[in-house]
Order: structure tokens, then C-alpha cells, then sequence
């Protein structure tokens, strides 16, 4: 039964997000972006501008609306690029060949989830629990079910803290875990440059945590020989850090650049040769041509990011993202009948919102409110390295109050969220006075939790249903 478990929610994760994943038929949300850069990038190698209006055309398979000239694009191209795998297999005009492949990506992130989860807990129980959080919490389902960027690059951002995690626990001098975490980190940050984050924070923790060891190894010796040089605690912790710097910079720029491959090898990328009339000054002018255009492509990009402050119905507050305030509608539509569930009803409306379920997350919020305070007093090593991927991927995030941003971002620290979730209830469990009351309670959490996410599937899978069935699940004014 033990062994069953795994595969049992791992197929409970596959059947959330492939039931129906065509539906709806057509673009939806930022799909309108993402699928058809996907497109033009197996065609051509690079992003091309589109005639407006040509979403209608392109989900019907006429893709006459793509033009011969290049595209502003401000992401790395790698996410569009895994898109393309599905239009290459099943179709331009497939909707559930535009998904696939992140859907694929969302269910192998709660298989990676456990896989931390077991090593961090060395609990396949707990294990178990974050796996089952994670396979049936709204956004992951939601932002599995559309080609959207921010799955993939959640994908490689949890795939890398595993190569993190084995990096911790090895002492091979040729350091591969660490040398992976850094392909992975360069992959995520040629998803979206948010993995930037990840990298800088993943990097930083692995050199704490190494200083730690060199001062808790020299204080030992200390204890035993008496009074030692600073010299000798400092030196090797400045080498640690230049060799994991060195180890980590280098394989995460070449992966970064090699997502780049298409717009090197075409001339039609946009600023693909612009340092041929606009060559470059000071220490970029010592770069190739070509990377002296890709790098004034990037300061574009960047300038895009920067002052991007345009209002939107469904930006919201990174404060308010924990709590789930202003979930961002991605689809909806409405027909006069066919509900599911209510043939009878003539007001039918098929939505996807990406909700995550809320007694998830707000649990995660009381979890980690619990375990913050706590770390002051015990500086806990869990709770320490649970938290590098909550700064990693959500921290950043408070600093660019101005710029719109979206609620469905935190798919890329998720994970971490449900783990937090799950380390408290482990924590609150094993100090319960009665840890078989305990055991009941964090059962009926677990059940009322996965009937929760039953009762928000249809606005996670865009099923038909009546209007007054999506009205009740509207339980705070700010999700409408």
C-alpha cells in the first residue's frame, strides 16, 4: 500500500490536469502570446509579429496571420520553445498539443515535490501529503492546464533546489548536484528572467551554509587546541565561496545563452544585427557582434520590465498574494444551455480561474507565521532552507510594488508554500500532547481539503456550468 501511494497521487495529479486539457479551443489568456511565438519559432527560429485579430484564425489551423517581420519579445525563448514540442507532435490548430508539455511539466513538479519533501521530512508519509497538496492545489492545476510561462519555469526552479539538496549531502569535490542546480537555474532564468532570483538566493544559501560549517568546524577545533586565527576559519570560507560562484555562474550563463540558439542562427530575430551599424562601447565592445546585439536586446528588455505599469482588471498587490485576493480570470464564456451537472439551467458559463485552494493556502499562512516565530528562538535548519524558495520566488516581488503583476506568479513558489504547510503540520503533530486527536484532525484537514478542490475543479478546467454554481464559489467580492 505504501508503494501504491505515490503512483496513486501522481495519477490523481495527471487526471487533474488532462481531463478535457483542450478545452477551451482556443487562446486563452497570455496563450495568445506564448502559442504562437511557439509557432513562429519552429518555422523560423525566432519570435515574428502577428496580424492583430489572428487568434480566431490560428485555433481553427490558419496561421496566415503570421508576418516576416520580427517581434518584440521580453522573454527568454526556451518555455515557448518546450510549447512548440506539442504544435510539433500534435498540431498548429490542437489546443491540447499547446498544453501538453506544460501539462507534463506540472505533474512532474508533484513527483519532484515529494522527492524534496522525502528527503527533507526523511518521511514518505509527509512525503506523501506535500505530493497530494501539490496535485490538487488550484493554481498548479490551473497554470498545468494553459501553455502559459510561469509552470515551466516553476518546474526548473523546484528541479534545481532537488540538485540543491543533493548538493548539501555530497562531498565529492567535483560538485555535480551543484553543477546541475546551475544548468537548471539558467534554464529557469531562459523561461523568465525571474529566475535571476532563484539563482542569486539558491547560490547565496548553499555558500551560507557552507560558512556555517567552516565556523562550526573551527570553533570545534578551537574547543580542543584553544585559540585560533580568524585566517583559518575565513580563508577557506572566501575559496568555498569563488569555487561555488565559479561553479554556479559559468554552466548557468552557457545554458542561459544556448536557449538563445534560434535567434543567433537567424537573421530575422529582433535587434539580430544591430551592432553591425551600432557597435558597442567599453568592455561589451570586446563582445562578438552578436553578443553585443543580444545585449542591447536585453537592455530593451529590461527597460520594458522596468516601466511596465499599465493598469489591469486582474493585477494585483504582491501582499495579497499569499491570501489569494485577486485571483486572475484567464477565461470565460457563456452559452444559453449544456451545464454540467444542471442540463436544465439556460445560463451556462465555463470559467478558469487560477485559485488556489484556499484552505491551502491560508493553512500555509498560519504555518508560516508559526514557523518564522519559532525560528527566532530555535533557528531551525527546516524551516531555514523551506524559506529560501518563498524569498527566492516571492520577496523579490515586494520590491516592484508599482510594476503589474499577477496573482498566478506564485505557481513558481508554490511548492515551497506547500511544504511550509506540510513541515507544520509534521511540527504540530510530533509536540501534540495527544497525537492521536492530532492524527484525526490533520485527517479531516487533509479530506475536507481534497473535497475543497473538488468543488473548485470546474473554475480550474473551464467546464460548463450554470451561472449560480460559479457564483457560489465566489466567496470573497474580489475574485469576481
Amino acid at each position: 500500500m505504501a508503494r501504491l501511494l505515490p503512483l496513486a497521487i501522481m495519477a490523481l495529479a495527471a487526471l487533474f490536469r488532462l481531463f478535457d486539457l483542450g478545452l477551451p479551443n482556443t487562446l486563452v489568456f497570455d496563450e495568445t502570446y506564448y502559442v504562437k511565438d511557439a509557432y513562429s519559432l519552429l518555422l523560423n527560429g525566432v519570435e515574428l509579429d502577428w496580424q492583430s485579430d489572428s487568434d480566431d484564425q490560428f485555433a481553427n489551423g490558419d496561421a496566415s496571420g503570421l508576418t516576416g517581420d520580427p517581434s518584440f519579445v521580453v522573454h527568454p525563448p526556451l518555455g515557448k520553445w518546450l510549447i512548440a514540442v506539442g504544435l510539433l507532435v500534435f498540431g498548429q490548430g490542437n489546443s491540447f498539443g499547446w498544453r501538453i508539455v506544460v501539462a507534463l511539466l506540472g505533474i512532474a513538479s508533484v513527483w519532484l515535490g515529494m522527492k524534496c519533501a522525502e528527503r527533507i521530512f526523511e518521511s514518505k508519509i509527509w512525503a506523501n501529503l506535500a505530493g497530494l497538496f501539490l496535485a490538487i492545489d488550484g493554481v498548479g492545476i490551473v497554470l498545468s492546464r494553459t501553455a502559459l510561462l510561469d509552470q515551466i519555469l516553476g518546474f526548473f526552479a523546484l528541479l534545481a533546489f532537488y540538485f540543491l539538496l543533493r548538493d548539501l549531502n555530497d562531498n565529492s569535490k567535483y560538485r555535480p548536484w551543484l553543477i546541475a542546480m546551475a544548468i537548471c537555474l539558467g534554464l529557469a532564468t531562459a523561461v523568465k528572467w525571474s529566475g535571476l532570483y532563484f539563482l542569486a538566493v539558491f547560490t547565496l544559501y548553499r555558500f551560507l551554509v557552507s560558512a556555517k560549517n567552516n565556523y562550526a568546524a573551527h570553533q570545534k577545533i578551537e574547543a580542543e587546541t584553544g585559540k585560533l586565527s580568524k585566517k583559518l576559519w575565513l580563508f577557506p570560507t572566501a575559496v568555498e565561496g569563488v569555487k561555488t560562484l565559479v561553479l554556479v555562474s559559468i554552466p548557468a550563463a552557457i545554458s542561459y545563452l544556448v536557449s538563445w540558439w534560434g535567434w543567433f542562427i537567424s537573421p530575422s530575430g529582433w535587434d539580430r544585427n544591430y551592432a553591425e551599424t551600432n557597435p558597442a562601447t567599453g568592455l561589451v565592445g570586446l563582445l562578438p557582434k552578436p553578443l553585443q546585439s543580444l545585449w542591447h536586446y536585453h537592455a530593451e528588455i529590461y527597460g520594458f520590465h522596468a516601466n511596465l505599469t499599465s493598469s489591469h482588471p486582474y493585477s494585483a498587490n504582491p501582499m495579497s498574494w499569499p491570501f489569494m485576493l485577486r485571483p486572475t480570470s484567464f477565461f470565460w464564456d457563456e452559452r444559453a444551455s449544456g451545464c454540467a451537472f444542471d442540463t436544465e439551467q439556460t445560463e451556462c458559463v465555463s470559467a478558469i480561474t487560477s485559485l488556489g485552494n484556499p484552505l491551502i493556502w491560508w493553512g500555509a499562512i498560519l504555518a508560516t507565521s508559526v514557523l518564522i516565530g519559532s525560528w527566532f528562538r530555535t533557528r531551525d535548519r527546516i524551516t531555514s532552507l523551506l524559506l529560501v524558495g518563498v524569498i527566492a520566488g516571492y520577496v523579490p516581488w515586494l520590491l516592484l510594488m508599482n510594476r503589474t503583476v499577477f496573482e498566478f506568479y506564485v505557481v513558481s513558489f508554490s511548492p515551497w508554500i506547500i511544504l511550509i504547510l506540510v513541515f507544520g503540520l509534521k511540527t504540530w503533530y510530533e509536540n501534540s500532547a495527544n497525537q492521536i486527536r492530532a492524527k484525526y484532525l490533520i485527517s479531516s484537514f487533509v479530506f475536507l481539503t481534497f473535497l475543497v478542490s473538488l468543488f473548485f475543479y470546474p473554475l480550474w478546467s473551464g467546464m460548463w456550468i450554470s451561472y449560480d454554481f460559479w457564483r457560489i464559489h465566489m466567496w470573497l467580492p474580489s475574485w469576481i
